[in-house]
């Protein structure tokens, strides 16, 4: 029998550079029982996942200093085998075939365009949790 998901004790860790679109998904995925943490920085990104060790992170594709795809390579490549194991989904404005292609060769476990409905955010975040 497989294991089943409680959302109340799953973690995401939300990072995006943009403070309004992570500030709604911060509340969207609260309401749906998660326990979500917003991180706007790519490279507070990596200390924020190495002190909290969440279940799953959705990552923005374009931000400062490191894009998602760094931030991506920086975890899989990590010493720490439970963090480099980490579920990540890429969260991007790029609806590129070839984008989410190289996403998910870099490790992705998922690529979500950012116009999907959060219902379907919602699901497939988890689907990569459990």
């Amino acid at each position: 029998m497989s294991p089943t998901l409680t959302l109340t004790q799953t973690t995401v860790v939300i990072v995006d550079d943009d403070p309004d679109n992570s500030h709604i998904l911060m509340h969207l995925f609260k309401r749906a029982g998660w326990r979500a943490i917003v991180v706007s920085d790519s490279t507070a990104a990596l200390e924020t996942l190495r002190r909290v060790r969440p279940e799953v992170v959705l990552l923005d594709m374009m931000m400062p200093v490191m894009d998602g795809l760094e931030v991506l390579a920086a975890v899989r490549g990590d010493a720490d085998a439970q963090l480099a194991r980490t579920p990540i989904v890429m969260y991007s404005a790029i609806c590129d075939d070839r984008m989410r292609e190289r996403a998910l060769a870099a490790g992705a476990d998922d690529y979500i365009v950012k116009t999907t409905p959060f219902a379907q955010v919602n699901e497939r975040v988890t689907r990569c949790a459990a």
